[in-house]
């Protein structure tokens, strides 16, 4: 991570609060404190402004359609388990878990010093609700993730036994960091209500919401009840605001009318760099975990590997992230870094080659490629890139844009035979990443039976780490040996913050375009 220290901040100006509709109490940019320190006494009464570009349609854990609205769940709900800034599960709610021998259950220990703020207590009653209504309510978006789930029993009031169908359950804890794993008031689900658009005292979390506007806004106001977690809870309020457009985000952080938010852009990453050396906020700077890359479909002509071989072969990493200002770094692997799956010794096969590439064009004979991508995305100048490439190995590349919000579900309909997108995000656990990418959404596996058998092998709970590891550094170098997807880079997020905000340097989803808001604070 970067960071820079800051100098005297502007003032904010009214146009900007007026346009931002956000709160005027807290923040303001001056001093000299680096937000990854404390620098000063925290302020237990500070409202910390916050603009998101991600949005949030319901506030029920169990009914989340995007991954944008995560964020806005972290202050209200507690999890199971979460996750640090480094993606490693740690404790939440349940202090330690550990699967049985035989692999049939899975079994937390819990916190015995928890309520909900409705007053209810946090036990193995309540996990077993909570969990019970993500698997059968109407709707839910938790019950694909619980299917693996047989019961919730309760040997003692604070110990949950999750029972297993054969071969499942080994990612549920990285499955209960989301918002599989907040908990809620049985009292609240006891009563049926609709918590979409007010979990009124719902949740364990320190905060409470005062209003709520479905995609535009997000209030909340530290709950009344002491909050568990002493690193928690240490802030007088969130004030949340949808802002998609990031050079507004960019010029409310510079003017002070915000106090954090995030820009991804390459121009808005490279701005926020020039003006951070320049004093007028803090920024870190950490790489996406999700990979810009190509999806090819192994139809037609591309049913060929040589083809798809020369197309990753065409492709210039460096060319790319050199597009991104240098903001794109080039990884080729399924698993990030901070992942157990990552293998450090690992060699991609399909390095850029442009003469090989042309030789196994010209093998092949004419061959014709659309790119397809979302229109007015990021990735629409590297496939402008990646065209040219192709085109110059002797591909008959063409150029196909779509809205972004029809691209992956027409893709993985059938619609298209490649796609250029950033949206491979491998998940906490590597078993997740398998199933959503290698069997089941975008079936990298192809029906191979030895990739297929690996995955098996490796959901088998019992198994420890480091040969779940072994066989996902097999099971990655195998999918990618086949080129059904061609990884490129990992495209930068920036946070940008007031010298006020402690903690901005550390926040949990980061990497994935998200933020947990837990354990920010404010100095006074």
């Amino acid at each position: 991570m970067t960071q820079t220290r800051f100098g005297k901040g502007k003032l904010v100006t009214a146009l900007a609060v007026a346009a931002l509709s956000l709160s005027a109490c807290g923040g303001g940019a001056s001093g000299t404190t680096n937000s990854g320190s404390v620098g000063g006494e925290v302020d237990p009464a500070a409202v910390i402004r916050i603009a998101s570009a991600g949005t949030s349609n319901n506030l029920d854990p169990q009914q989340q359609m995007t991954i944008g609205g995560w964020s806005h769940l972290t202050a209200l709900f507690d999890r199971l388990m979460t996750v640090d800034s480094n993606d490693k599960i740690v404790p939440g709610l349940a202090k330690s878990w550990e699967f049985s021998s035989d692999g049939k259950y899975l079994e937390l220990k819990l916190r015995d010093d928890v309520t909900f703020n409705d007053g209810t207590r946090f036990d193995a009653e309540a996990v077993a609700a909570t969990l019970k209504r993500g698997k059968t309510l109407a709707g839910s978006t938790s019950a694909a993730a619980l299917a693996g789930v047989i019961d919730i029993t309760a040997p003692d009031m604070y110990t949950a036994r999750i029972e297993l169908a054969p071969g499942a359950g080994v990612e549920l804890p990285g499955v209960f960091t989301t918002p599989v794993g907040m908990m809620i008031s049985p009292a609240v689900i006891a009563a049926g209500t609709d918590i979409r658009n007010d979990p009124g005292l719902a949740g364990s979390g320190a905060y409470v919401v005062t209003k709520y506007v479905p995609g535009e806004s997000l209030v909340l106001k530290r709950s009344d009840r002491p909050y568990w977690d002493a690193e928690g809870g240490r802030l007088g309020g969130i004030d949340i605001t949808l802002v998609p457009d990031a050079s507004t985000r960019l010029n409310a952080i510079q003017t002070g009318a915000l106090d954090l938010t995030w820009v991804s852009s390459a121009s808005e990453v490279v701005q926020a760099n020039t003006l951070a050396d320049r004093g007028a906020f803090a920024i870190d700077k950490v790489p996406f975990r999700s990979t810009l890359g190509v999806y090819l479909r192994p139809t037609g002509q591309l049913a060929d590997q040589e083809v798809r071989q020369a197309v990753a072969q065409s492709i210039n990493p460096d060319e790319i992230n050199a597009l991104f200002s240098g903001n794109c770094t080039p990884h080729n692997q399924m698993f990030p870094k901070t992942s157990s799956a990552f293998d450090p010794d690992y060699k991609y096969p399909y390095a850029f080659d442009p003469e090989a590439a042309k030789a196994l064009v010209q093998k092949n004979g004419n061959t014709k490629v659309t790119l397809t991508f979302g229109a007015g995305s990021n990735t629409e100048k590297p496939t402008n890139v990646i065209q040219s490439a192709l085109s110059t190995s002797g591909f008959d590349a063409e150029l196909n844009p779509v809205p972004l919000n029809q691209l992956e579900p027409r893709y993985i309909a059938g619609e298209f035979d490649q796609m250029v997108a950033n949206s491979f995000t491998p998940k906490v656990d590597p078993a997740e990443t398998v199933n959503f990418y290698l069997v089941n959404n975008f079936k990298f596996a192809a029906d191979d039976p030895e990739i297929l058998g690996m995955i098996k092998q490796a959901a088998d709970p019992t198994m420890s780490e480091n040969d779940r590891a072994e066989l996902y550094h097999k099971i990655s170098a195998k999918t990618l040996e086949k080129a059904l997807w061609v990884p490129i880079c990992n495209q930068t997020n920036a946070t940008l913050s007031s010298n006020k905000v402690v903690g901005a340097d550390d926040v949990p989803w980061v990497n994935v375009g998200i933020y947990d808001l837990r354990h920010l604070a404010m100095t006074k």
